[in-house]
């Protein structure tokens, strides 16, 4: 029996629904015979196939005894020791032995099985299968006799044979048929490794002789052996265990296998270097780091005595070496070689041609060059042998050559070798053409970086100019002296473009002369005076200016700077029109600056002070309609002073005979007079009321805005102020047939205000709200506290609305002008002065409060708002 690692399966007696419902299906379906044995009662059961093998039927009773009884008698004692030697130890089962079959056939049968215990380890049950083993034995019969038929085919075998023991030491020696072996067969016998070989080789072979009885495999060494012929020679020793403790080692020439692959190696070396030399030529892209890379590279994988990368240069008619490599150094160097390029030479002939050339000795070549000759030289003088020459060209266009030498001693050029080199050579190619278009691509970049660079500068430039014409254009703008504005302009321009000065001059057309205003000097800064230069004196100047044009001068001598004849000048003309072609422009005058000789405006400098000059010309038009409107403003001032001491006069004047008319008007009413009479009377009346309310206005007004109005404050209390200013409008509305409504918020607040004043604007506003108030339409006087949101003082916000009539979007903006009225909204023809909503705002605008005022949707909205005056006392 042997073992394995199994393990043992505890099962209850009587659990065998595992083997019945899934051990018989599978071992049925391999038609194997498998059977159980009850260790307890000794009982046997059995699978139909197991039964049919010994010739029993399926339902026919099968006992342990009917199974032993089928067993040979030499094996029947084996089996049955099998299942007594049964532990709880090892729970693996496993008998081979002889039996008789159905057929009366004896056969080899093998039965596996695997022993069940149950909860305590003791063991139950056997499990198992018999396997028909007859075809092994025959074969294992059969490979015992094929090893001596082995045996005697080795004394056959040409290699050398060792049967050495476990100790190495030779029994048997077989001599080899092909190669010599350095002493008789019978020398071996009995000799050990470290007798026969040295002590290295000795030490190997006990080495694999050891693994090869550890592992029972076959083990090999391979080793260089020094025998009679002069080159290397190698051996293979194979060691094939033989029994338990014997070993059969097998020596085999194998030189010609490894100069193949020693060979081989060289080839895989040599591709490996020149995937290297190909990788290192693709991506280099410096071309005098490029040739020396391939010169040493080329001559370390081919072991030439020197190489020479020489470039082809048509236009001098040369061939120059710019790259080469050599070993030993006291070769002739070829660096800087120049070569002429004659087709007279043999080797540039076929390089034109782009051909190799190639001679394994160069005295066999007749050339009658003296280049050539200068080789013949070489090969007698440094013993320089044979010439490869490929040529190095791209798209058929030829651009050098590369050149391999070596030593007479040396190997000529083989094909492979030859093929390599024209790899490398296609490949060195295409690399100079990337080089060459690198560094075109380098130059390219490095015109666009320029090309960038400057042009980011000019952006720049005109970006600070831009700035610059910014700055004085606020500057200048910012102000409405026509002095302070040349003198900025002036500096500015003098400063930013250093320039050595920068002069203003105004032209006076009507006089024919220029006035110099302002120089700003770089050193001396700002100079002011008033210089008259006529045009006469630089009429050519004036031409060009007048014409839009800038002058731009060197070695100009102006009458201004006798003492820069030789400065470089740009005078351009100060002009706003935005067409520089318009015939009869009118030119102002015109901003000169000046630099040292040799320097010069550039475009950029031309057009800022062009513009600056075009914003320089509408700064002065500003200043001087600032001036003229300035004078006007003081004219019409000075008339409204006029107009309103003449109105004060007047209204004074006839404030008198109005009041006298009025108290005559008073006592004739008390007269006895006819219907008639009375009817004209009271017209006389109306008419004098309204020249004194007109009068009255007018004085008021003038108070007003003259700032000689005091204002007279009071508390004033919303309940009764409302109802007092609101009954008489009330009873109004009533008799005009309108509809008067009054609103209060609960949480106003009594103000302290001038109540005169504001009773007077809300007067205003609901008089006017009856006046033009259609019948039947509605007036709403709204009364509520407000808080101005700036800066929170607190008021009253009174709002005025009437409906039924609608003022227009164009008349809105001309309510508060004096004498203003808006006629058609006039129905009843009550008529008024036109300084009612004047009069109001004014006073509105005392009380620091505001008036607005807003129609649409048929009806008019005016709003008062008047804050609260705590904290003020009487003007």
């Amino acid at each position: 029996m042997s073992s394995s690692p199994n393990r043992l399966v505890p099962v209850q007696p009587g659990d065998n629904r595992f083997y019945l419902e899934y051990l018989h299906l599978a071992l049925e379906a391999t038609q194997l015979g498998y059977w159980q044995v009850d260790l307890r009662s000794g009982q046997l059961s059995t699978s139909p196939q197991c039964k049919a093998k010994y010739g029993w039927e399926p339902d026919q009773e099968f006992t342990l005894e009917m199974f032993f009884d089928c067993i040979h008698p030499e094996d029947r004692q084996k089996v049955i020791q099998a299942f007594q030697d049964i532990s709880s130890t090892d729970p693996n089962f496993s008998v081979e032995y002889r039996c008789y079959w159905a057929d009366r056939q004896l056969r080899w049968n093998l039965s596996v099985g695997i022993v069940l215990a149950d909860r305590q380890g003791k063991p139950q049950q056997i499990v198992g299968v018999t396997l028909d083993i007859s075809e092994r034995k025959q074969l294992e019969a059969a490979v015992a006799k094929q090893e001596r038929h082995y045996r005697q085919i080795l004394e056959t075998i040409p290699d050398m044979l060792f049967h050495l023991d476990r100790q190495g030491r030779c029994l048997e020696f077989k001599p080899p048929s092909y190669f010599p072996t350095l002493h008789p067969p019978d020398f071996y016998l009995g000799k050990t490794p470290q007798e026969l070989f040295p002590a290295p080789y000795a030490e190997a072979i006990l080495r694999h002789l050891e693994l090869a009885f550890v592992t029972k495999h076959v083990q090999e060494m391979e080793y260089p052996w020094a025998g009679p012929s002069p080159h290397p020679q190698y051996r293979q020793a194979r060691f094939v265990p033989f029994g338990e403790d014997e070993m059969l080692v097998i020596v085999r020439d194998i030189t010609s296998r490894k100069q193949t692959e020693l060979r081989l190696q060289q080839r895989i070396e040599r591709e490996k270097l020149l995937n290297q030399l190909v990788q290192a030529i693709n991506t280099a892209l410096d071309l005098p780091t490029l040739f020396e890379v391939v010169v040493r590279s080329v001559r370390q994988v081919l072991g030439a005595a020197r190489i020479t990368l020489y470039q082809h240069l048509p236009a001098e008619a040369v061939w120059v070496g710019i790259a080469s490599a050599r070993d030993p150094d006291h070769l002739p160097s070829t660096l800087n070689l120049r070569v002429p390029d004659t087709n007279e030479f043999v080797v540039i002939d076929h390089l034109k041609r782009l051909q190799i050339f190639c001679v394994q000795d160069p005295e066999q070549v007749s050339d009658p060059s003296p280049t050539f000759q200068r080789v013949l030289e070489e090969k007698q003088n440094h013993q320089l042998g044979p010439w490869l020459v490929v040529p190095v060209a791209h798209h058929g266009q030829l651009w050098g050559g590369l050149s391999l030498r070596r030593l007479t001693l040396d190997p000529g050029w083989q094909p492979d070798e030859i093929e390599l080199v024209s790899a490398i050579s296609d490949h060195l190619a295409v690399a100079i053409q990337q080089a060459e278009l690198y560094q075109r691509l380098q130059q390219t970049n490095a015109e666009l970086d320029y090309q960038v660079q400057v042009r980011n500068v000019e952006i720049q430039q005109a970006y600070d100019y831009e700035a610059l014409l910014q700055v004085i254009t606020e500057e200048i703008r910012a102000s409405l002296d026509e002095q302070q504005i040349l003198e900025t302009v002036a500096q500015e321009l003098a400063m930013s473009l250093n320039l050595s000065n920068c002069a203003i001059a105004l032209h006076n057309p009507e006089r024919q002369v220029s006035i110099l205003v302002v120089d700003y000097l770089a050193v001396e800064g700002i100079r002011r005076f008033p210089l008259e230069i006529p045009f006469v004196d630089f009429a050519e100047v004036i031409n060009q200016l007048q014409q839009g044009q800038i002058c731009h001068f060197s070695n100009f001598h102006h009458p201004c700077w006798p003492d820069h004849d030789r400065y470089t000048l740009l005078i351009v003309p100060i002009d706003d029109d935005g067409d520089p072609t318009r015939p009869n422009r009118r030119v102002l005058g015109d901003i000169c600056g000046s630099r040292p000789p040799g320097q010069v405006f550039t475009e950029q400098e031309q057009r800022l002070i062009r513009r600056v000059a075009s914003q320089c010309a509408i700064a002065i038009r500003q200043a001087r309609f600032y001036q003229t409107i300035q004078q006007q403003v003081q004219q019409l001032q000075a008339l409204n002073q006029l107009k309103d001491e003449f109105l004060h006069m007047v209204s004074h004047e006839m404030r008198t005979p109005l009041t006298n008319m009025k108290l005559a008007i008073g006592f004739l009413s008390k007269a006895n007079l006819t219907e008639r009479e009375r009817r004209y009377l009271h017209i006389l009346e109306m008419e004098t009321n309204r020249e004194i309310d007109l009068i009255n206005d007018l004085l008021e007004l003038q108070a007003i805005e003259s700032g000689n109005k005091a204002l007279k404050l009071s508390c004033l209390f919303p309940q009764e102020w409302i109802k007092e200013i609101s009954a008489p409008f009330l009873l109004r509305a009533t008799e005009q047939r309108q509809h008067f409504h009054v609103h209060l918020d609960a949480n106003l607040l009594p103000l302290y205000t001038d109540e005169n004043l504001l009773s007077r604007v809300v007067n205003e506003l609901l008089n006017n709200a009856c006046k033009y108030t259609p019948t039947e339409q509605e007036i709403y006087l709204h009364l509520q506290m407000n808080q101005d949101v700036q800066n929170g003082t607190l008021g009253w916000l009174i709002t005025v609305r009437n409906t039924g009539v609608e003022i227009p979007a164009e008349a809105l903006p001309h309510l508060f002008e004096k004498f203003y009225r808006v006629a058609h909204l006039d129905r009843r023809n009550v008529g008024g002065t036109g300084l009612g909503l004047p009069l109001a705002q004014k006073a509105v605008e005392l009380l620091q409060g505001s008036l607005t005022v807003e129609s649409h949707s048929e009806q008019v909205i005016f709003h008062v708002w008047c804050p609260h005056q705590d904290g003020l006392r009487e003007a």
